[in-house]
């Protein structure tokens, strides 16, 4: 019998829908979609059968492909169309939801295996999260996702994933939960092993339960263990990159492995090694025996010989490992054990035998062992985890081809060996196995790149290039030769067993005699830049020379390890160290374990020209171990670079120093800094550094001869003709340490003590020049510059050691390209400069070049102060009206300004970018000290509001400062509410002879706005055609009047009559007067009067009949009382029709009139 019709949702809904659910995928679960494979949209399908890359371990079975079903689980060995769910079905299953599911209509499933590092990472991550005691490392994620898959009955739709995590061996599970439907269907979650022995049925009572349960806090997230294997001990390497597994073969053995780092075994170096399934390690071959013989005449490793059988189950697996978390991780293990041996691991062999059953049943072993090692020195660690007891034979130890070196571990029942140990490590044992004695403590380690010298009599290095050259008593080298007979040197290799220190070259020999690597110890060097060696270099010099300002950027390091004499009777351990920076050069000679010997030999240095040259003055061999002219025994150290020392005030060379090439006119290349460089005002990104003792920002300078008013940014502290190719060194560097700007930092303070705020630098960019001769010969300058600056501070400092007198021309100095800044050290000798100052410190000039203060403009009134920021505070007694900030308004037609005081609102913190208008576009700019904000009705309305009373219409707005977000705030907030008042009702005469003259009334009240109406007299009914003028007036002429109000905005503001009369005398309240307009309609006693536009413009316009009045005069006088209207209210011009008429009833539309008056 079939399955019952399922039922859908319309397409347009299923849509939707999905459009809804994508939102609701949890972030947990690992990305999807994009490259993953779709599987057939089938109902009860599944997937073809999926080949892994890498085998899945599955509670102890390996399977080497998959099936995703498309009913929610994961079946191994065939596919599975069941669509009810039975746990124990007698297969290898996992069910991250196991129901019927229809792909056929909506949803997506697919799946990946995926090996990029971005996913192994993120599920590696996870895993160490979720089982934080079990050492992991992903090498592959199989990723199968069922994105809003239907249930097969309708109601709803399903997002989950299952992610296979794994390496070779340990696997682990993780079920993610989306938005998971209520269903009436049966269903199930879980996983289930083909002996059900393993088994797990998550407890959650409904499906969306999935979504928001765990079992490791995380919701909607399940995660399993499921390799079947028990963890490794925490001390264990953990399994890594590279791993590689072993044949599953009864006494079988790895292919041969090549080393990539030789392994030194008591004094036989080995490039290969063979893993033995049998628990133990060969060198030259394989080998089968699982009978243990520790007296086996061959070089063995065997932390657990015994008969094993991995036919049966476990893991046997070897790697190399080069990574550096792992070499630190091995080399922090060995100088516990080994505190006495200078070490750093350069290779760590890890094999590791993980469950593997006996031959004979009865149990499972876990153990390790680790082959650390570097060109000199080797270490074995063997650690043991759960070990079982067997019957058979065993043994534990490590022996050698001629059985001098062997130990047997001292177990009596070889369970011990997970109690057991020699270092107070429960199941750990480590031993020292490449047979040399410890390097004395004061030796530098032997290191990362560390080269071997070939076993030749007499040989040497080949030439070995320096990453930085080496200056020796005024030469610079850049190259070097190890010798095998005990010395360095440069020019050439040199084969000499007879040692001749004045031999005409430069040369450093801590023992020159005849050796012979041939017969044992080894001879290796290396480059060293890294940051532990230099500092601890660093840290010798600067004990040793503490006048000397010093900090190295390379060590080269030649040792000679327990190297034979030729003619026999002892070896020496021996070691120099040439330490160096661009400018200063050391070497340290260290003294090991030195043997008596009757051959010839000496200690010491010497230059091709013999005039630097010394001979440690001991009688013996032996001797050098125990003397020293540093007080510290068996080590001497000297100065060997031949300059003088900087001065005590120089900054000292640092990390980075670059060395300006030898020219008479070669600069620097465009320096790009890391920190910008203000010099008043211009922020520069690069900078050059000019032979001649000066710096440029824009482009190199050649000139050689100083002239002031360059046009160009120009910092000089000694511009003259240098000449670099006949000594000297100039170099440069942007120094961010921290000891450099805490030095500079203080130095600043203490000569400019009065800043706003104490200055931090950010950057120091330092320049010096050392012993460099002037091109006229007459001798050498050393002098450094340093442009010291952070955001808001620029700073130089000239700092001067010895300066030779001359006759050059010279000059000390700064200059803006404009000349508006300049300064000229004042002195008539250039040797002065090294006792001269402008801050009390012989030899140093400072200068302040650049402070943001400078950009604030402060005004006569202000002071700039520091209140978390910059800014510009009030001068004592300049503070009027600070309970409103000093505020100042002014109103005129539709505009309106405020402005505040700048330094009232900075002591209030209220910085100018906070505050606007009510519109928050509409920010404030400053003039002179105020901060104004401004606001018209010609696209600039900022918010503004118009409101009116009986008697103005008003325009309002207000200053605020950005409302902090959130419920409640402890901080200021500024509201500054101002208006502009306008009165509405004006009375307008017109006062006019004969002349036809416009009248003007212009309102202007203290405090209020102002604005401007004029009456104006009209030839034509067009109104295009003014009087002007001498002009004659006849009775009965038709006369055309316009009342125009100006400085109002004409879409909010219409002008309106409200009445206009004549008079005989210019008085508005004349007794005698004739009535044209009455309550904004024409006088009906006054047949002649038409009111053409009213209350509709700002424009109101009437025509009337010229007239005199009888007994008076032949003048007439014209008044009208105007009001404005607010347009938005819609009840400003009002129909004159007898039928239409009615009261107006004055609101707060309506408002205070005047008058203007007009002659004729």
């Amino acid at each position: 019998m079939g399955k019952p019709g399922p039922l859908y949702v319309v397409a347009l809904l299923s849509l939707f829908a999905s459009e809804i659910s994508e939102a609701q995928v949890p972030a947990n679960l690992l990305p999807y979609g994009a490259g993953d494979t779709i599987n057939p949209i089938s109902d009860d399908g599944s997937s073809q059968a999926i080949s892994l890359q890498q085998p899945f371990k599955y509670f102890g079975r390996a399977h080497s492909r998959i099936f995703v079903n498309n009913n929610g689980h994961i079946t191994f060995t065939e596919h599975l169309s069941s669509y009810i769910p039975i746990l124990h079905s007698r297969r290898d299953i996992i069910a991250p939801l196991w129901t019927d599911l229809d792909n056929r209509h909506s949803g997506t499933i697919s799946y990946r295996e995926d090996t990029s590092s971005a996913v192994l990472a993120q599920a590696t991550a996870a895993i160490k999260q979720y089982f934080p005691n079990i050492p992991f490392a992903a090498t592959s994620a199989f990723v199968a996702t069922w994105d809003r898959v239907p249930y097969y009955n309708g109601g709803g739709e399903a997002t989950f994933q299952v992610v296979l995590v794994s390496n070779v061996h340990r696997s682990f599970i993780l079920f993610n939960y989306g938005h998971m439907a209520a269903t009436g269907q049966i269903w199930s979650a879980g996983y289930d092993t083909v002996d059900s022995v393993s088994s797990f049925n998550i407890p959650a009572a409904s499906v969306p339960e999935l979504s928001s349960s765990s079992n490791i806090n995380v919701n909607g997230r399940w995660s399993f263990h499921v390799d079947g294997s028990p963890n490794l001990p925490t001390m264990f390497l953990p399994f890594g990159e590279g791993e590689i597994l072993n044949p599953n073969a009864e006494d079988g053995s790895s292919d041969v492995i090549y080393l990539q780092q030789p392994f030194k075994y008591f004094g036989r170096t080995y490039n290969q090694i063979f893993v033995n399934n049998n628990g133990y390690l060969t060198f030259t071959e394989p080998l089968s025996a699982y009978d243990p013989s520790v007296d086996s005449a061959r070089d063995i490793i065997a932390p657990l010989w015994t008969h094993l059988d991995n036919r049966h189950g476990g893991t046997v697996s070897y790697r190399e490992d080069t990574s550096s978390a792992v070499l630190a991780q091995v080399t922090a293990v060995v100088k516990q054990y080994f505190p006495n041996v200078p070490f750093a691991a350069m290779s760590a062999f890890v094999a590791t035998w993980d469950s593997v059953p006996y031959y004979n049943g009865g149990g499972v072993v876990s153990f390790q062992v680790v082959l650390v090692y570097n060109v000199h020195r080797s270490f074995i660690l063997m650690y043991y985890g759960n070990v079982g007891v067997t019957g058979q034979p065993w043994l534990a130890g490590y022996s050698t081809v001629d059985s001098v070196n062997s130990f047997t571990v001292p177990a009596a029942g070889v369970q011990e060996l997970s109690s057991g140990s020699n270092i107070n490590v429960n199941g750990c044992w480590s031993f020292s196995v490449d047979g040399s004695p410890n390097l004395p403590a004061n030796f530098l380690p032997f290191g990362n790149g560390e080269i071997v010298t070939p076993h030749l009599e007499n040989g040497n290095s080949e030439a070995i290039t320096l990453q930085q050259p080496l200056k020796y008593f005024g030469r610079l080298h850049h190259q070097i030769f190890v010798s095998n007979n005990g010395y360095l040197t440069f020019a050439e290799p040199l084969s000499a067993y007879v040692p001749f220190l004045n031999s005409g070259r430069d040369i450093i020999a801590p023992i020159w005699t005849h050796i012979d690597n041939r017969h044992g110890g080894t001879v290796s060097y290396r480059v060293d830049t890294s940051s532990a060696i230099l500092a601890q270099v660093t840290g010798a010099v600067k004990q040793y020379f503490p006048n000397i300002p010093f900090f190295a950027t390379s060590a080269f390091v030649a040792t000679w390890d327990s190297v034979p004499y030729y003619s026999g009777g002892g070896v020496a351990t021996f070691q120099v160290v040439i330490v160096s920076s661009v400018h200063r050069s050391f070497i340290l000679l260290n003294y090991g374990d030195i043997a008596e010997t009757e051959q010839i030999w000496q200690a010491g240095y010497s230059s091709v020209d013999t005039v630097n040259s010394f001979t440690i003055p001991v009688t013996s061999a032996p001797q050098l171990s125990s003397s020293s002219n540093i007080n510290v025994n068996g080590r001497w150290s000297f100065h060997v670079d031949g300059s003088p020392n900087l001065p005590a005030n120089f900054l000292p060379f640092g990390n980075g120093e670059i060395v300006i090439r030898t020219s008479d006119a070669e600069n620097s290349e465009t320096i790009l800094l890391q920190q910008p460089v203000t010099f008043f005002g211009r922020t520069y990104n690069q900078i050059f550094v000019n032979i001649n003792g000066l710096l440029t920002f824009t482009e190199p300078l050649n000139s050689y001869s100083p002239h002031l008013n360059s046009e160009r940014d120009i910092i000089a502290p000694l511009w003259t003709h240098l000449d670099n190719r006949r000594g000297g060194t100039i170099s440069y560097r942007e120094d961010t340490s921290s000891a450099v700007l805490a030095q500079v930092s203080a130095a600043v303070n203490q000569y400019f003590p009065n800043l706003p705020l104490p200055f931090a630098a950010a950057s120091a960019f330092v320049a010096t020049w050392d012993s460099v001769p002037y091109s006229s010969g007459e001798g050498e300058v050393t002098f450094q510059v340093v442009l010291v600056s952070s955001v808001d501070h620029s700073f130089t400092l000239f700092t001067y050691g010895n300066i030779a007198e001359t006759r050059q021309l010279w000059l000390a100095h700064y200059d803006t390209m404009d000349a508006v800044h300049s300064f000229t050290i004042p002195l008539t000798m250039v040797s002065e400069l090294s006792s001269s100052s402008n801050v009390h410190v012989s030899g140093r000039w400072v200068f302040h070049v650049y402070s943001v203060c400078d950009t604030l403009g402060c005004t006569g009134n202000e002071v700039c102060q520091f209140r978390d920021t910059y800014g510009c505070g009030c001068l004592e007694g300049q503070r009027p009206n600070p309970e409103t900030f000093d505020a100042m308004e002014v109103c005129n037609s539709s505009t309106g300004t405020m402005s505040l005081s700048r330094c009232q609102l900075f002591e209030s913190d209220f910085p100018l970018e906070i505050l606007h208008l009510t519109d928050q576009t509409c920010t404030g700019t400053l003039e002179n000290g105020r901060v104004q904000f401004h606001f018209d009705n010609e696209g600039h309305v900022c918010g503004t509001t118009l409101t009116s009373n009986s008697t103005h219409f008003i325009y309002q707005n207000s200053i605020q400062s950005n409302l902090p977000e959130g419920v409640i705030t402890r901080e200021r907030w500024m509201n500054i509410a101002f208006s502009c008042a306008y009165p509405l009702i004006q009375t307008l005469s017109m006062p006019m002879g004969i002349q036809a003259e416009q009248g003007v009334l212009s309102m202007d009240l203290p405090g209020q706005g102002t604005y401007h109406i004029r009456m104006i007299p009209y030839h034509d009914a067009q109104f295009t055609s003014p009087y002007e003028g001498n002009v004659e007036v006849q009775v009965n002429q038709q006369m055309y009047v316009a009342v125009a109000v100006e400085g109002v905005d004409r879409s909010q503001i219409s002008t309106v009559l409200d009445n206009c009369w004549a008079t005989p005398v210019n008085s508005v309240d004349y007794q005698i007067r004739w009535n044209l307009i009455v309550r904004e309609c024409p006088n009906p006693e006054d047949g002649t009067v038409e009111v053409l536009q009213n209350g509709i413009d700002t424009t109101s316009r009437f025509s009337f009949r010229m007239f005199t009045f009888t007994r008076a005069s032949d003048r007439i006088f014209l008044h009208c009382q105007v009001h404005l209207c607010l347009v938005q209210n819609g009840r400003c011009a009002q129909s004159c029709d007898p039928g239409n008429r009615r009261r107006r009833h004055r609101s707060l539309d309506f408002y205070h009139s005047a008058a203007i008056t007009m002659a004729f």
